[in-house]
């Protein structure tokens, strides 16, 4: 288990007040482990034919697993793992979050197709002229995503690749305590 290095803090001091204080965890947590190893490309392939050809593996003896224990994130090696982690983490929760409008979207459309169609709203498209907007509620209040708020993160990632990289260069001109 690494020990966290303490310039990775002010990062995950960012993401607390951010409002991301998932991604904190995940961060600390990601450190604490260590890099897993990744598994034979046999093993892999093996598995892929088998889900392929639907055949039950079969038992010999005991089973046991073979992989080799996590190895940890050197203290120096910590910033830019951090820095990188951040980045396809948010691009990934994007790409999950505009996939999730689009099923919502998805299943709006599909209930107004079947209400009286001179009730409904809609463009030149076609469309509705209401945008599906997520809406979660927590201790802390209401956070809403919509269509254009995804949009608006995609457009700003280039930002947060530079914060990150001047983070990581100005981490890396500190001495580790």
């Amino acid at each position: 288990m690494a020990i966290l290095d303490p310039r990775v803090l002010e990062l995950i001091e960012t993401l607390v007040a951010a409002r991301l204080d998932w991604l904190a965890f995940e961060l600390i947590e990601g450190i604490r482990l260590g890099r897993l190893p990744d598994e034979p490309e046999e093993a892999l392939a093996a598995a892929r034919q088998s889900v392929r050809s639907n055949a039950q593996p079969k038992a010999r003896g005991e089973p046991h697993v073979l992989l080799e224990e996590p190895k940890p994130i050197p203290a120096d090696e910590q910033v830019e793992w951090a820095a990188a982690y951040v980045e396809e983490r948010l691009d990934a929760a994007l790409e999950q979050l505009q996939a999730s409008l689009e099923t919502l979207d998805f299943i709006v459309e599909a209930t107004i197709e079947r209400q009286d169609p001179q009730d409904v709203p809609t463009q030149a498209s076609g469309k509705t002229d209401q945008d599906v907007t997520l809406v979660l509620l927590d201790l802390e209040g209401e956070r809403k995503s919509s269509r254009d708020d995804v949009a608006g993160a995609r457009d700003n990632f280039s930002t947060l690749h530079a914060a990150l990289a001047e983070w990581t260069t100005r981490a890396r001109g500190q001495a580790t305590t």
